[in-house]
């Protein structure tokens, strides 16, 4: 584990805070830099691969072109709103019971999975109903 940096430091206090449920790295670098004045872009990525290396965060794909991460919690999907871009938690895991039978049809051992459900949220929704 690497030794704490005012700038590890940031970034762990930033992912617990709440304020967001999933970070790109520019948004951590952002915060970082309005939080300490100052801070580089490869110390926050270096910090971010750390944590993630030691599994506190998972690297998450929602098909933006963009990497987001959060804190390893309990394991849950997400999805997005195809027209704001919005993402939301889906609670538990949807996929609980399909580790058994991939499992036994592949023969591999599961160790993660992703899932990106994609739709309208309820504010799009009402604004297309409108």
């Amino acid at each position: 584990m690497a030794r704490p940096s005012p700038v590890s430091d940031q970034v762990k206090r930033l992912l617990t805070a709440g304020d967001a449920h999933l970070w790109s790295i520019d948004e951590l670098h952002e915060g970082v830099v309005r939080a300490l004045g100052g801070a580089d872009y490869s110390t926050v990525f270096r910090a971010v691969s750390v944590m993630e290396r030691d599994g506190l965060i998972h690297r998450i794909d929602l098909g933006d072109g963009k990497v987001h991460y959060e804190l390893a919690d309990e394991h849950h999907e997400h999805i997005r709103c195809d027209s704001c871009g919005r993402v939301v938690e889906v609670p538990g895991c949807v996929l609980e019971g399909a580790t058994s039978a991939v499992t036994a049809s592949t023969g591999f051992k599961v160790t993660s999975h992703q899932l990106l459900f994609s739709g309208l949220c309820p504010e799009c929704s009402s604004a297309r109903q409108g």
